[in-house]
């Protein structure tokens, strides 16, 4: 490939002329690309400079940056995964971010292309999750990136710290000189003998909100002051004379605030969801495998404790505003995520996701979607006498979509989502731990590390860990769901600075690795960080260093990297790797306003 070929691949690109300059300023050649090499791929083998293993969007956006940058790459697929895109291909299609200018590159390019080819009008970041596997199809061929499906890792083998080869569960051998984990479970990180955390860090004074948080709620909104406490009353007990909980509620455990355990943050499935007759594909009216009514006594519950509050359901509350919430992303078509007392979160059943074997894991999954399932069944054709009729009636005017997630598991049935949301399993364990503080005292303050690669603009955002049984300050027993928060980051422009070495293990335990999603943050600051597309432009990142540690050379060391090289090719690419300054921040709100006036 020439170099006038090489620039057109540059998605968001910043031209010839700036991508020259910045390598002036680099000090080094400004011809960066060299022919590319080809990735070799069978059915049962790779070879390759770069082998990413994950097929989420941030491992497909590695995949593409080292191939645009001349390596050769190719893409595993890792356990359970039958398409390409992850959770922007399962049902996640509501963008989350707060200041969509600190996300530029591939990224932003990735999400303006999903909204444009099929969304809702006015909305630029949201889509239909239909054009989500197509999109990214068309990305990694336009690359010329392989993509081999797999069934998880087996086997890695290792020489002098460095990872050879990768064998899958299903004896694809993937041979190559840098690897990159963009798994949500960080399984080729473990497998390789990384060191890696899995739950909630003590809490200090650069993470307050870690560890156990017990009835501490900490929510912070525009309009409202900070909740410290969130009991709900509503009595968790089946029989209270000898102690027994209702199902899904636990005792309290016996341990101080702030102390670590290994609970990591509720998984859900992303819906994708209409209540317009024409696009439905009901759920089924018999309920799923192991279903009790019983199980889903806290929401019969909550829908009493309502009724005995005067609220009547369909004035004071609804089920896609406050049982769901249902943000719609294309016409009649609405992405479904957890919301009020007992959703679609399946509070407790992640616990041991991060570290089970692949079987145990098939059984949690289908725990999460009999959960769920289940849910939806209690309200639908449950016959407690607390659902309100209305609620019942209009539940069952909620299905899923025709034609969406028709490529499934085949463990699955067309139209359920194809990927759990795992908000959090394992987090690469280097010494760095990135922190709340990190993330959030950014404001006239250089962070800790020069070599930003990438920025985070989101809340810190962890949903609830467990639910449990406590006491009011007036003896009242409640329930409690423990472990949530949403609060600030980023300062007052909303970006917070995310270093190389986030992804990078100690070159003691592996020297030709990086891992864009599991990253080495504590629990509090992997709350903001695990945004879709903020590990895409990690991903950005870890794609081009790939490319930077092989071309030109056998291989260095991932850790040598030359980070002020990658960081000008992130920005000649158009990444965003600063914060903001007054000015910026003056042209963006006139920007907007002017935007909104055009309608």
């Amino acid at each position: 490939m020439d170099r006038r070929a090489f620039l057109a691949t540059m998605a968001g690109g910043a031209g010839a002329a700036s991508l020259a300059a910045c390598h002036r300023i680099a000090g080094k050649p400004s011809a960066l690309i060299h022919p590319r090499r080809t990735a070799l791929a069978g059915k049962e083998w790779a070879d390759a400079d770069v082998i990413v293993y994950g097929a989420t969007p941030a491992g497909i956006i590695a995949a593409i940056s080292a191939a645009n940058l001349g390596a050769s790459a190719v893409l595993i697929g890792g356990w359970r995964e039958i398409q390409p895109g992850g959770m922007l291909a399962g049902g996640l299609s509501w963008t989350d971010i707060r200041d969509i200018d600190a996300v530029g590159g591939h990224a932003r390019a990735a999400i303006t292309a999903l909204a444009a080819s099929g969304g809702m009008p006015g909305n630029r970041y949201a889509f239909d999750p239909a054009v989500a596997a197509p999109y990214f199809r068309d990305l990694l061929a336009a690359a010329g990136v392989p993509v081999i499906w797999s069934d998880g890792v087996e086997t890695v083998d290792r020489s002098d710290r460095a990872i050879r080869e990768i064998i899958t569960r299903s004896g694809v051998r993937a041979h190559g000189r840098v690897f990159i984990d963009a798994s949500y479970e960080g399984d080729l990180m473990a497998h390789a003998g990384v060191s890696a955390r899995v739950g909630r860090e003590a809490a200090n004074h650069a993470n307050p909100y870690n560890g156990y948080r017990g009835s501490r709620y900490e929510l912070m909104t525009r309009s409202d002051p900070p909740r410290k406490h969130h009991i709900l009353p509503i009595n968790p007990f089946a029989d209270q004379a000898s102690g027994a909980l209702i199902a899904g509620v636990t005792p309290a455990p016996d341990r101080p605030i702030g102390a670590p355990d290994d609970a990591v943050q509720a998984y859900c499935f992303r819906l994708t969801m209409t209540d317009r007759p024409e696009l439905r594909l009901d759920l089924p009216a018999t309920p799923p495998h192991g279903y009790r009514e019983a199980d889903y006594e806290l929401l019969f519950r909550d829908f009493d404790q309502r009724q005995r509050a005067g609220q009547v359901y369909g004035r004071d509350w609804h089920f896609a505003r406050d049982l769901v919430k249902a943000d719609e992303v294309a016409p009649g078509i609405y992405d479904i995520n957890n919301r009020g007392t007992m959703s679609i979160d399946a509070i407790g059943l992640s616990h041991a996701y991060p570290l089970a074997d692949y079987g145990a894991r098939e059984k949690i999954w289908k725990a999460h979607e009999n959960y769920t399932r289940g849910w939806f069944h209690a309200m639908a054709h449950g016959r407690d006498p607390r659902i309100p009729a209305g609620l019942q009636r209009d539940v069952r005017n909620w299905g899923l979509v025709r034609g969406r997630h028709i490529d499934c598991h085949p463990a699955d049935t067309p139209g359920w989502s194809p990927q759990l949301y795992v908000r959090e399993a394992r987090r690469l364990d280097n010494g760095l731990a990135w922190s709340g503080k990190d993330l959030c005292e950014v404001d006239g303050i250089p962070p800790r590390l020069p070599s930003i690669v990438a920025i985070a603009s989101y809340w810190q955002d962890s949903h609830a860990t467990s639910r449990i049984a406590a006491q009011d300050e007036a003896g009242q027993w409640g329930i409690v769901n423990e472990g949530h928060f949403m609060l600030p980051a980023g300062g007052k422009y909303q970006r917070s600075p995310l270093p190389f070495e986030l992804m990078v293990p100690h070159r003691d335990q592996c020297t030709n690795l990086m891992v864009p999603f599991c990253v080495a943050a504590t629990h509090q600051a992997f709350s903001t960080i695990r945004m879709e597309l903020t590990s895409m432009a990690l991903g950005e990142a870890a794609g081009t260093a790939a490319a930077l540690a092989v071309i030109d050379r056998d291989r260095v060391d991932i850790q040598d990297v030359d980070t002020y090289r990658l960081q000008q090719m992130i920005v000649a690419n158009g990444g965003v790797i600063q914060g903001m300054t007054n000015w910026e921040l003056l042209q963006k709100k006139v920007k907007y306003r002017l935007d909104r006036l055009r309608g």
